[in-house]
């Protein structure tokens, strides 16, 4: 992985902090090439502190999640006012979107202090090892950072807490785990017992509400589309967006508005809390109203979230059959 040092290499503080950021509700492999242009175009920590949180954004478009972007360059901003990069685990703790796991988490692997960071894999290799009762939440992480600590090592600790991770994420699966390459196996509870899919213990899952709104893609005479900017705080915040109906858009602030056609089929999306289904209405106005407008071509460089770019598909579409219907 990229942001592994290679063994005898000294980690690299700054590498290990953004791929934490990265990797938090994403996937190594979808991380991986996000990383690399990352650090292509923000190669050291003063870089990206330096940078426009839009441009932080126009990158980090597709790894959703948005917040851990704003969190991590303002977190890079911080450690350049420090004037060092904090090892210490509480100082650690006072950098944005910085809590216990990944607090413990750069503390082990990038500067070999003796913590075990508990991460969803963690939980589940210590639940089957140990077959313990609690399910998944705040008590088993708990009850797993209590027991974690026997997995320290004195020395070389960032490539044990690296193993114990990546133990659970590629041999301890959720699901078909490789049990016979385990090499706690000799020891794990859960499998002497023949009780492995038993955990950890799920509880059952609340049903998400669902919302319903409508996005309005408008151009002017000029071909441009009009955008708008999130405010600092809430969803998609300091993010460029499509008029919405469920961020404060009211299509009747723009009388003149002409509807060209609505999409058949409404874009369904799934937020942590919630579950959207988004309509799509192409439109078309006269006045350039106050407002952010920009060229189709142009919408690259602004910072969207996964649901606008969905948006942007859909406007791609109607526009191929509106010229292919033109000529």
């Amino acid at each position: 992985m990229p942001w592994r040092a290679e063994i005898g290499q000294e980690p690299n503080p700054y590498y290990v902090l953004v791929s934490e950021f990265m990797l938090q509700q994403t996937t190594v492999q979808t991380v991986i090439p996000y990383f690399e242009r990352f650090i292509q175009k923000f190669p050291t920590l003063e870089s990206l502190a330096n940078a426009s949180l839009d441009d932080v954004y126009a990158l980090w478009q597709g790894l959703g999640y948005y917040s851990r972007a704003k969190n991590l360059h303002k977190a890079c901003q911080q450690i350049c006012e420090f004037g060092y990069f904090p090892k210490d685990i509480e100082k650690l703790k006072t950098l944005a979107g910085v809590g216990p796991y990944t607090s413990a988490s750069i503390s082990a692997i990038a500067f070999d202090n003796p913590t075990m960071p508990v991460d969803g894999n963690v939980m589940r290799v210590l639940s089957r090892l140990f077959t313990l009762p609690e399910p998944k939440g705040p008590k088993l992480h708990d009850l797993v950072q209590n027991c974690v600590s026997m997995f320290a090592a004195k020395k070389d600790n960032t490539h044990s807490a690296q193993a114990l991770m990546e133990l659970g994420a590629l041999v301890c699966k959720p699901k078909n785990p490789l049990c016979n390459e385990c090499p706690l196996s000799v020891e794990c509870q859960a499998f002497k017992t023949n009780t492995i899919d038993l955990y950890p213990k799920l509880l059952a899952k609340a049903i998400k509400p669902k919302r319903i709104a409508t996005a309005y893609v408008i151009i002017n005479p000029l071909d441009q589309l009009l955008i708008e900017k999130r405010p600092d705080k809430g969803l998609f915040s300091n993010m460029f967006i499509f008029p919405t109906t469920c961020f404060e858009f009211d299509p009747i602030s723009l009388p003149d508005l002409v509807i060209q056609k609505q999409y058949e089929k409404p874009i369904k999306h799934v937020f942590s809390h919630f579950d959207l289904q988004l309509t799509v209405i192409m439109a078309s106005t006269k006045k350039i109203t106050d407002g952010i407008w920009v060229s189709p071509h142009e919408l690259s460089k602004y910072g969207m979230p996964t649901l606008m770019h969905k948006v942007v598909k859909v406007w791609e579409d109607f526009y191929k059959e509106s010229t292919k219907n033109f000529h």
